[in-house]
């Protein structure tokens, strides 16, 4: 639960003002009847150092040697704080053809020091960018939102992120592009609590203005953390085989693209970044597919800065293209995809791909090569940039094929300079 300032801020204003912002510092308090250590961390949590208050408890344990006893009235603890007031990380602002290449933290990641953990090793191997979950299928926020109360009623719910702000001001120092990640209609809470949302099972309606006044207000809850770009997901109607909207006169395609525009209008005005997740299938263009799930690239391109077509070789049905596995031939359908999306949006939109990073069908061996294959395709194909996707994180192959890249890369720099002398 996050602690309203005027809770904390009167008690420690006295201390705070001799402490300059980024150094240590200790702050004394007296435990209360009803304290506990949880409790008075999360009292200083938001001037903390440590990125999860279970650090935050652990290093207050440590400092004032608190054994298995606890704590009792009239204690003095000693309190690490290094700042005089909560981060409030800046957008980095970069233009859309910044070559953005990482990979995806699921919010239980992002929750944990891990994300930190991860977000250090593919800096070493020339890697910039961490995709994280800000809004799930589940339909809420992944961290205490301020906008929730208004537009779902809720006034608590469970999440994973304990402090975006902190989060996005630990990898900005990292020097690490922060993309938030928000899912959109298949949205499981309220399409199943709000009626008057439900368009299907798991899905709100994209046509309704008081869905996409939430997800707007969310984008704008974001941007104010200090994200460097908003990646939308679940943008597209579900797979129905229906291609009904509600409204006399407009189609699926009509409706996404209207308000693609109403966000793009938001985040350029911030200076933010805007990208869209799509079906990688859908650069196939096949008619069908974008009356059902709307998703039509040539009046979706004027509305975002950066596209990631989701090519995972495995997700291509078996025969498509004439390939009795495509999973098997990860080089062509990344590369096949990147082609034909620049046929179709030209250089009005980057297109930066999601890259399979998971063994899903694949029968030929799901190794650093077969994740290298596809990058090799992005780049061959003139993709900016790339971002790796295992629903997991389990990234052990990746970090072995961006390392063998990375040492790759280095190697040919230096021949090069040599060649020229």
């Amino acid at each position: 639960m996050k602690i309203p300032i005027s809770f904390w801020m009167p008690a420690l204003v006295c201390c705070l003002l001799l402490i300059p912002s980024g150094s240590h510092a200790n702050v004394t308090y007296t435990v209360k009847n009803g304290d506990t250590l949880a409790k008075i961390a999360s009292q200083y949590f938001p001037l903390a150092e440590s990125y999860t208050k279970g650090e935050f408890v652990d290093e207050i344990k440590k400092l004032n040697n608190i054994g298995t006893k606890g704590i009792s009235p009239g204690q003095k603890l000693i309190i690490p704080v290094v700042r005089t007031e909560p981060v409030k990380p800046k957008s980095v602002k970069r233009p859309k053809t910044f070559n953005a290449r990482g990979l995806y933290a699921n919010q239980w990641t992002a929750g944990s020091r891990q994300v930190l953990n991860i977000s250090d090793r593919i800096r070493r191997y020339g890697a910039n960018t961490m995709v994280f979950d800000a809004k799930e299928v589940q339909g809420l926020p992944t961290y205490k939102s301020a906008v929730q109360q208004q537009y779902t009623g809720l006034s608590s719910y469970d999440y994973s992120i304990k402090d975006v702000a902190r989060l996005v001001d630990y990898l900005h120092r990292q020097n690490i592009h922060v993309v938030a990640r928000v899912c959109m209609f298949k949205d499981i809470h309220n399409s199943s609590v709000n009626q008057r949302w439900r368009f299907d099972k798991d899905w709100v309606n994209p046509a309704d203005k008081a869905v996409q006044d939430y997800n707007l207000a969310v984008i704008n809850e974001l941007i104010g953390f200090g994200v460097d770009e908003i990646q939308i997901d679940y943008f597209r109607y579900p797979t129905d085989g229906k291609s009904n909207t509600g409204i006399e006169g407009e189609s699926r395609s009509d409706v996404l693209a209207e308000y693609a525009g109403r966000i793009h209008t938001l985040t350029s005005s911030k200076g933010v970044l805007l990208s869209l997740d799509m079906f990688g299938i859908v650069n196939w263009l096949k008619d069908e597919d974008i009356r059902t799930l709307g998703q039509d690239v040539r009046r979706l391109k004027d509305h975002f800065d950066i596209i990631s077509p989701m090519l995972y070789p495995s997700h291509f049905p078996k025969g498509f293209s004439g390939e009795k596995n495509p999973a098997d031939k990860p080089y062509y359908f990344v590369s096949r995809g990147i082609i034909r999306m620049k046929a179709l949006v030209g250089d009005r939109v980057t297109i930066r791909p999601w890259l399979q990073s998971f063994p899903l069908h694949i029968t030929i061996g799901y190794n650093p090569a077969y994740i290298e294959s596809q990058i090799k395709a992005a780049e061959d194909s003139g993709s900016v940039g790339w971002l790796l996707w295992s629903p997991g994180n389990h990234y052990d192959e990746a970090y072995r094929a961006m390392e063998d890249l990375a040492r790759q890369e280095k190697t040919d720099t230096l021949n090069t300079s040599q060649s020229q002398q």
